[in-house]
């Protein structure tokens, strides 16, 4: 089973360098398309914010810790 894919800020870490911070989810994650056609691996915890934020049309804000799989005809290459 893969790991969350989201990347999640811990107060307690920062201070170094411009990404500290910055950890990765360290539950697992089952497969969740968002609303751009991108496969990514999703914690139920973090699947219900990563909703949240699309519905608010903030999604640019999450950090991932990998690139996902675009699935969807909307994917440009360039």
């Amino acid at each position: 089973m893969a790991g969350c894919d989201v990347l999640y800020y811990n107060p307690v870490q920062a201070g170094r360098g411009p990404h500290a911070g910055w950890r990765p989810c360290p539950a697992h994650g089952q497969v969740w398309t968002d609303s751009d056609q991108v496969l990514r691996f999703v914690c139920h915890a973090h699947r219900r914010q990563l909703v949240s934020l699309h519905a608010a049309c903030v999604a640019d804000r999450i950090r991932w810790s990998r690139p996902g799989l675009p699935v969807g005809q909307g994917q440009a290459s360039g």
